[in-house]
């Protein structure tokens, strides 16, 4: 993470602007394809976070009652959503296929789902490990980079918090257990952009909540984006204040829920959390980040991303090296 993290920081150039969304989603790229599955994929990125914005614009069209008639005409959009997922599917299918033919157990993720047998000792079918490799690649790509684009566009607009972060960072090696400051800004930033802005649930047996009657099947949605900024939970709600999270936490346990909660929460809980702290750390040890004047829009699809990105203007920090 720290080292994929150096490599957006090597990209940059004093002085420019940047759209930090685009450079966000390069970096988690990275990471999650070494981490998870060992491969490198950073001359596809701009062609990857391209399909992955055509298939955030277009999700809405999938939730059409009629979806899957649509999906069938051969209209601009219908194309235009089908060439996203076969320039996905091209990714994700050369990864595996450079590990099919390798035997050895490389202890990553990808290992594992080629590795696993069921009791009748049959592996995951092609199209079974497709999906588990897309779907862990997808969510652990597009939710961080969202989330660090974010921390980085509050950040621009509060630099006595990146001052003392900084103090907190040093010059070191960036260690995730000694940086609870640095966390409290990422929690933060999730607690008011919440990569992921809402979740359904099928109501498995009738259920009442509070005032409302949910029938069997019915499909329930929780808002996480209304809760994180309910006043009845937090003071100041509009207010970036990471000290609201100093421990112990002073609101209800569901009040927050960028990860969502119980049997269902998030699988890449922990690996979002490291990955998100240590690349804010590196990169802040040797950039100043700083607002730049244009309208972010927040854009609520799969998850919440910035519409046409977040541009942020980037400055050395003086004490590091250029060869840094």
């Amino acid at each position: 993470m720290i080292e994929r993290s150096l490599r957006t920081c090597a990209r940059w150039r004093d002085d420019e602007v940047i759209d930090v969304h685009q450079e966000m989603t390069r970096t988690a790229l990275s990471i999650v394809a070494a981490a998870l599955f060992g491969a490198e994929v950073d001359d596809a990125a701009d062609d990857i976070g391209s399909a992955l914005t055509d298939l955030v614009d277009l999700f809405p069209r999938l939730l059409n009652p009629l979806a899957d008639l649509l999906l069938w005409l051969p209209i601009p959009k219908t194309r235009r959503l089908k060439r996203a997922v076969e320039r996905l599917d091209r990714t994700i299918n050369a990864i595996i296929d450079s590990r099919r033919s390798d035997a050895d157990d490389r202890g990553d993720l990808l290992s594992m789902l080629l590795c696993v047998r069921d009791a009748e000792g049959d592996a995951l079918t092609a199209t079974q490990l497709r999906d588990e490799v897309m779907t862990l690649f997808l969510t652990g790509l597009e939710t961080v980079a969202n989330a660090l684009a974010w921390t980085w566009y509050q950040l621009g607009q509060n630099p006595g918090i990146v001052s003392e972060m900084q103090r907190e960072i040093g010059t070191g090696t960036p260690e995730y257990v000694r940086l609870p400051y640095t966390r409290m800004v990422f929690a933060e930033s999730m607690r008011l952009f919440p990569p992921v802005w809402a979740i359904s649930r099928v109501a498995l047996e009738p259920v009442t909540v509070g005032d409302w009657h949910v029938p069997r099947d019915a499909l329930a949605v929780v808002c996480f984006a209304v809760t994180h900024r309910d006043a009845r939970w937090w003071r100041e709600p509009s207010r970036f204040d990471p000290l609201r999270f100093v421990q112990p936490a002073t609101h209800p346990k569901f009040a927050y829920l960028p990860f969502g909660a119980g049997a269902r929460g998030c699988i890449g809980e922990g690996f979002a959390w490291m990955e998100g702290v240590l690349a804010l750390a590196t990169i802040a040890q040797r950039w100043h980040l700083e607002s730049y004047p244009h309208a972010v829009v927040p854009q609520a699809s799969i998850t919440l991303r910035p519409k046409g990105g977040i541009r942020l203007r980037v400055r050395r920090r003086a004490h590091i090296g250029a060869s840094t």
